[in-house]
């Protein structure tokens, strides 16, 4: 005859293991399910991962250096300028942009200056300076987080645009908020009337379009016969044909690089603007 409680210390040994198991997995899966949706919520997770580097110095708050001295443009991100050996800085552009470059440094001394770079299918810029996506080990968007904080513009320009949608949306949201350098005067839409000899730089217009005339390597836009807007055929493939035909007598939204230009054709010598446009997601039509 077999002891019941002979039975019963049995099981209870060969559950032991069992148990031990069983609270493992429990462990497991509860980290597990933690830690997925904090990937998934992160804003513009990388596609890809190219290489993993460490950070030596940071320039302001989209340009960095590497350990090798390589120069690391973010790629979709302008911040304001806090250093320029052509044109003064107005102080409050300047106070941003350091507040942009502090931001910076403060994320990547969290991962003590490691960084995992993604590049575009353009790999440099015209300073030779190398053109990326910059993640943190965790997988967070350096570029999506400083413009869903306002502390840059997004800004797309071609080929590298494969995550602008993203980044336009984190912008979006920044606008909205008021955040950073979205509070400032000077990145609220203008109209054309409000610019003066000191509007040079980045700027939102709302205009009518007033003429079009196309060349052979252009296709130049004018917004209340006071703003020239540039499209050079290398870009133009990235816009849509019809809608740039039809743009006369509409009113739309552009945001770019403005430079004063002297029209030297009147006695005037009317001021006037110019504007280059590279990709369509600097330019809606309002109606």
């Amino acid at each position: 005859m077999i002891n019941s409680t002979s039975v019963l210390a049995a099981r209870s040994n060969s559950l032991q293991p069992m148990v031990r198991l069983l609270k493992k997995a429990l462990i497991f899966s509860a980290f597990f399910y933690v830690q997925i949706p904090a990937v998934l919520a992160a804003a513009c997770p990388p596609q890809h991962i190219d290489e993993s580097v460490r950070v030596n110095y940071v320039y302001d708050g989209d340009t960095l250096q590497l350990e090798d001295g390589r120069k690391i443009r973010l790629i979709g991100l302008d911040t304001p300028e806090v250093f320029s050996r052509h044109k003064n800085i107005s102080k409050d552009i300047k106070v941003k942009g350091e507040s942009a470059k502090a931001a910076l440094q403060q994320q990547l001394k969290r991962s003590n200056h490691r960084v995992s770079l993604a590049y575009g299918p353009q790999r440099f810029d015209r300073y030779n300076r190398t053109l990326a996506h910059v993640f943190l080990p965790n997988g967070k968007n350096l570029q999506a987080w400083l413009i869903e904080q306002g502390y840059g513009v997004a800004f797309t320009t071609p080929p590298n645009d494969t995550m602008s949608d993203c980044y336009q949306q984190q912008e979006a949201q920044a606008i909205k908020d008021k955040r950073g350098i979205w509070n400032m005067s000077r990145y609220q839409i203008k109209r054309t009337r409000q610019l003066n000899e000191s509007s040079d730089g980045f700027h939102r217009l709302q205009a009518k379009v007033t003429r079009i005339w196309q060349a052979k390597h252009r296709v130049r836009l004018f917004l209340d016969d006071n703003v020239e807007i540039n499209i050079y055929k290398k870009d133009l493939l990235n816009f849509n044909a019809y809608m740039l035909n039809n743009l006369q007598h509409k009113n739309i939204q552009i945001r770019g690089w403005l430079h004063i230009k002297k029209d030297q054709n009147t006695k005037q010598n009317k001021t006037r603007f110019m504007m280059t446009l590279r990709h369509p997601d600097n330019i809606k039509v309002i109606h």
